[in-house]
């Protein structure tokens, strides 16, 4: 991984080895060996406190402890007693069932918040010790003492990126963050928020927040309804991003501060952009808005898109448009030339004298109406007396040449008359 840019390093490295190795954890405490085992086994009683770890805070009356017993063979978890807590938050449990493949829990039976014990990696079994805390609303004592993205996967070909974050989010206060759900004023603004790239999907998200809660995911990201108790807790999201050209923008909002910032890419996956970043140094960021570009990534090369363009059966699509955008062409033309053919005059048949007239007239109706321009209405006028003095000039020639065979008859008629009377 290439690591661009840095802020203020505080508490990081240890949460988020614990984080990325969380299922190696999870082996290694149920790879306990068989000696180990059976010497847990072997005690009969279990005794511990419960405490209240907020100041000034007292345990509920008649709070209880709860004794499970997981049988791992089976898969099986059942609830083997329940017993109040003394005064002082003390509390056996004793005549414990044993056998094989059974191991023990003790769970504080709290309304929301229930911590819990596995007995199988604790040695003493006299000095169990559980702490709830009184519960607030406030989100004044949450920050984020780290945020790391990271964008390990890059398909040039989809334009797709991979991105993983984590995300330690501090409760540096004492007492439990917990939302009212029943408040009908309850927004948003109300609940642990987190902020994702636009037209991200595929959205997962792992945490190791005490469970209770809900994921809810919306169009910027997702909040989350989970207890917060005071101390450290990782947060692990990835989802998957397309992005267009060769770049994406992503606003980071920090609703409550963050100690560190780490944005990584891998090597030749393109660089990072962002408003504030620089060289390393050690700065503290507040409530505040990060504009981060992710540039010059990935493209896909011509011959992947042509491949693509194929595969996906896309140009069936684009020669079915080409085809008909054609075909209303012609169709358009082909409506345009009869409608011009109809309305354009017969040549064959020459205008009359009286038809130009009657334009004329038409004519000057259209003036008179106001949808003819003067200039048009002087220039077209003009032109139809032109042509009907050509058909008036036309028309006396005509008549002219039909006179003179009439006149040439008489004269042959006369000289018939004079011979005949000779």
């Amino acid at each position: 991984m290439n690591l661009m840019t840095l802020y203020a390093d505080k508490k990081f490295g240890t949460r988020l080895v614990a984080v990325l190795f969380l299922v190696l954890f999870a082996t290694a405490v149920l790879a306990v060996s068989p000696t180990q085992t059976a010497s847990a086994q072997a005690q009969d009683t279990i005794s511990g406190i419960v405490v209240n770890g907020s100041e000034g805070g007292r345990l509920p009356d008649d709070f209880t402890v709860l004794l499970l017993t997981i049988d791992e063979s089976a898969g099986e978890i059942i609830e083997q007693e329940e017993i109040p807590v003394n005064d002082d938050g003390t509390f056996t449990f004793s005549n414990l069932v044993s056998g094989p493949g059974l191991v023990y829990r003790v769970v504080a039976n709290g309304e929301k918040y229930t911590p819990s014990i596995d007995m199988a990696g604790v040695e003493d079994w006299s000095r169990v010790r559980l702490t709830v805390y009184d519960e607030t609303q406030s989100l004044d004592m949450i920050t984020f003492s780290s945020y790391v993205m990271m964008v390990p996967t890059i398909d040039a070909r989809s334009r797709q990126v991979g991105v993983l974050a984590v995300v330690n989010v501090d409760n540096q206060g004492d007492r439990l963050w917990i939302p009212d759900l029943q408040d009908p004023d309850l927004t948003g603004l109300d609940l642990l928020r987190f902020n994702l790239p636009e037209g991200f999907s595929d959205l997962s998200v792992e945490t190791e927040l005490p469970a209770g809660g809900n994921i809810l995911e919306i169009p910027t990201g997702f909040a989350m309804t989970n207890p917060v108790p005071p101390g450290e807790s990782a947060i692990l999201m990835s989802y998957i991003l397309e992005y267009e050209g060769d770049s994406f923008d992503f606003d980071l909002k920090l609703p409550y501060g963050a100690d560190q910032i780490r944005l990584l890419v891998p090597d030749g996956g393109g660089r990072i952009e962002a408003s504030g970043f620089g060289e390393i140094e050690s700065v503290v960021v507040g409530d505040h808005e990060l504009n981060i570009t992710f540039a010059d990534l990935p493209q896909p090369t011509a011959l992947q898109t042509l491949s693509d363009f194929f595969d996906g059966r896309t140009y069936i699509i684009v020669i079915i448009w080409v085809v008909g955008l054609a075909l209303l062409a012609i169709l358009g033309y082909a409506i345009y030339s009869t409608r011009k053919s109809e309305s354009a005059p017969d040549d064959d048949e020459p205008a009359t004298r009286e038809d130009v007239l009657t334009e004329i007239a038409n004519l000057d109706d259209d003036f008179e109406s106001g949808n003819v321009e003067q200039d048009d209405y002087e220039r077209r006028r003009e032109e139809l007396k032109d042509l009907a003095l050509e058909l008036d000039s036309s028309s006396d020639s005509q008549e002219e040449s039909q006179d003179e065979p009439a006149d040439s008859d008489t004269a042959e008629s006369d000289e018939q008359d004079e011979k005949s009377e000779s």
